[in-house]
């Protein structure tokens, strides 16, 4: 841990300790993005992106700051994303920073707008929270998806009624359940419509042999698998059951990669309070070699049929 080098008034969200001016700090609020549904850590991730870029020109955040004519406390709070960034000044950042890539400014301004301008879940945001907005912003920018369910399908392959049966575990509210489900068809839409980005699943073959949501669910669900693992985006591999245990991955997580190139993975790591978001290339590494180790472990794509096959057998006729 080191301070933080931004001089941000609040926490740094560069895993960094953040500059205090007094021995008592003050109570802990809220996260605001749990009440406002503000992507809070996508603006963080932005900010620690554009960090790096002024950084590696040997720039200060005050000379960051006369180029777009603004304050060093601007660029601070752009850089620890307090505040989001207008396109004009990203404009001339890039230029400062040398940014000349067509690509990587393209990924760079479309990450700008997806934080900017209200998206297809917008009414939902509040509900959703900002964690998960985030996430869905960070989905909608990656060129691929890696996805490892304990014991669930994964959610971006589920059916509208699993999802439901999933969701009602841990919320109680109709509307807030209807809700939810919506945005995960949605999700599902936007990812499987197009070849990119590419959605890569490992499927615990336990979540396949638990009829949970009930049989007729469960074979729907199945039968879904068996559509979408055509798919030239996707490629599903089913795991043994337990794989994860055995390995000591007792959590569900995504590994998603971003189109800009000096951006690590970004694992996602759900949990039952605030998900957690990994972004570096340190706290990253351990997840992506996870994934690939669970991988060489699971079925091949090209088994994944015959594996769901089986698993409508052991269901049953309807």
């Amino acid at each position: 841990m080191q301070l933080c080098r931004c001089d941000c008034p609040s926490a740094c969200p560069s895993g960094t300790i953040r500059r205090v001016r007094s021995q008592v700090l003050p109570p802990r609020q809220p996260s605001p993005s749990r009440l406002d549904g503000r992507p809070n850590q996508a603006h963080q991730i932005l900010g620690r992106q554009l960090r790096l870029l002024r950084e590696s020109r040997g720039m200060s955040a005050a000379g960051a700051g006369l180029g777009i004519a603004a304050s060093k406390s601007k660029i601070s709070r752009i850089e620890c994303g307090q505040i989001g960034v207008a396109e004009t000044d990203l404009h001339r950042m890039l230029e400062m920073y040398a940014v000349t890539e067509p690509h990587q400014r393209e990924a760079l301004l479309r990450f700008v707008r997806e934080l900017s301008q209200p998206q297809w879940w917008h009414d939902d945001r509040t509900v959703l929270g900002g964690s998960l907005c985030s996430y869905l912003i960070l989905e909608s920018l990656a060129q691929h998806i890696r996805t490892y369910e304990v014991r669930f399908v994964p959610g971006l392959l589920q059916t509208p009624a699993y999802a439901e049966a999933v969701i009602r575990l841990r919320y109680t509210d109709t509307t807030e359940i209807d809700r939810r489900v919506r945005v995960r068809m949605q999700r599902q839409k936007e990812i499987l419509r197009g070849r990119t980005p590419r959605l890569w699943a490992l499927v615990d073959k336990a979540a396949l042999s638990e009829a949970f949501p009930g049989e007729k669910v469960m074979r729907e669900q199945i039968e879904f698998l068996r559509q979408v693992s055509w798919l030239p985006s996707v490629s599903l591999q089913v795991l043994p059951s337990g794989a994860g245990g055995r390995r000591g991955i007792g959590n569900s997580f995504s590994i998603l990669r971003q189109t800009i190139t000096n951006l690590s993975d970004v694992v996602y790591i759900e949990h039952i309070g605030d998900p957690l978001f990994l972004d570096t290339t340190a706290a990253s590494d351990p997840y992506r070699q996870a994934m690939e180790e669970l991988a060489l472990e699971a079925g091949k794509p090209a088994d994944t049929m015959a594996e769901l096959d089986d698993a409508l057998a052991r269901l049953g006729k309807p």
